[in-house]
Parts: C-alpha cells; sequence; structure tokens
C-alpha cells in the first residue's frame, strides 16, 4: 500500500474546505439567506486548516532535515577514520601493535560493518585472537569463521571489547556495560593512538 504524504494531506484538506466553503455559499446564496457570519466561519475554517497543514509540513520536513544531518556525519566520521587507518597502513603500521601494547591478547569485536570487517580481516592474521563479534545480525554473518552473537547472547570475557560504530558509541557502552565487565574501547581512540 503506498503512503500518503502529509503535504499531499493538507492540499486535500484544503482543497476540500475550499469547495464545501463554496457549495455552503451558493447554497445560502440559493436559499436568499447568506449572511457575513456564515462567510467568515467558512474562511476561518480553510484558515484553520491551512495552518494545522502548513504547521505539519514544516515539522515533517524539519525532521527529514535532521536525520539526514546524523547520516552525514557519521559518513563524515567514518571517512576520517578509514583515511586515518589508511595513513597508519602506508606507514606499515597495524592496529595488532595497539592490543599487543597493552596486552590485550583475546578481544570481541562490536559492529560487522565495514569497519568491523575490515578489522577482523587484519586481527585475523596478526597475534591477536577474535574471540566473537556482536552484531544485531548475527545470522547474517554465517559464512564468516568467526562465532557471532546478538547483544542478547551472554557475552564471554575478553581482555576488550572493541566497538567500530563510533558515530554511536555512548549508547553502545551502556549496552555493554549491562552485559559484562569487559573493558570497552572504541575504534577511533585505537587508531588514533598509534
Amino acid at each position: 500500500m503506498k503512503r500518503i504524504s502529509i503535504i499531499s494531506l493538507c492540499i486535500g484538506g484544503v482543497g476540500g474546505a475550499v469547495l464545501a466553503s463554496v457549495l455552503i455559499w451558493l447554497w445560502q446564496i440559493w436559499m436568499g439567506h447568506i449572511r457575513v457570519l456564515t462567510i467568515v466561519m467558512t474562511v476561518m475554517v480553510g484558515a484553520v486548516v491551512f495552518v494545522c497543514c502548513q504547521i505539519q509540513s514544516f515539522r515533517v520536513v524539519k525532521k527529514a532535515k535532521e536525520a539526514g544531518a546524523h547520516e552525514l556525519e557519521k559518513y563524515r566520521s567514518y571517512y576520517r577514520l578509514f583515511g586515518s587507518w589508511m595513513l597508519l597502513r602506508n606507514k606499515r603500521r597495524v592496529l595488532a601493535e595497539y592490543f599487543e601494547d597493552h596486552r590485550l591478547k583475546n578481544v570481541a569485536i562490536y559492529g560487522l560493518g565495514r569497519l568491523g570487517l575490515c578489522l577482523y580481516e587484519e586481527l585475523r592474521n596478526s597475534t591477536i585472537n577474535v574471540k566473537y563479534a556482536i552484531d544485531r545480525d548475527s545470522a547474517h554473518f554465517s559464512y564468516l569463521d568467526l562465532k557471532v552473537v546478538s547483544l542478547e547472547s551472554p557475552l564471554e570475557p575478553v581482555d576488550v571489547i572493541v566497538v567500530t560504530p563510533v558515530s554511536e558509541y555512548q549508547g553502545i557502552v551502556e549496552g555493554l556495560r549491562k552485559k559484562g565487565s569487559s573493558p570497552i574501547v572504541n575504534l577511533e581512540d585505537v587508531i588514533s593512538s598509534l
């Protein structure tokens, strides 16, 4: 079923109010009972409907702009992070150095988006043991040679959990802290510390 937009409903509402006003006026003229009060009331009803539709339309547009701005900032932060990561790789530095320097042998990766998969690929060829990954869509990653669990599953203790959705870090940390006591680090902090 196709969704009807708020703007279409507003246009329909205003059109309906105008048509009703014209019909009421014509009927009043036909009957000889047209009064100024009738005209004023129909104009007021039409104006109220129009103003309400404009307010609703403004709210919908504002909400859409805010959602778009959040998505844009998310992708900008990912772009900057990938850029920093590639600079490290060009200098022959790998993220495993961070974990080795901090004596973190067993890690879990939260989020298997592009960043999470790249981190997994880099760490699996190192001395660092990626014990498991956490992702909302855990069944989607059955092709990986890695245990993938959902956040609702019990989490095994590890030396550190690396959060890859950096733009949602604070909310994710709150959820992870309720599940266990493993230390949590942001991928952005790992990259920037090297």
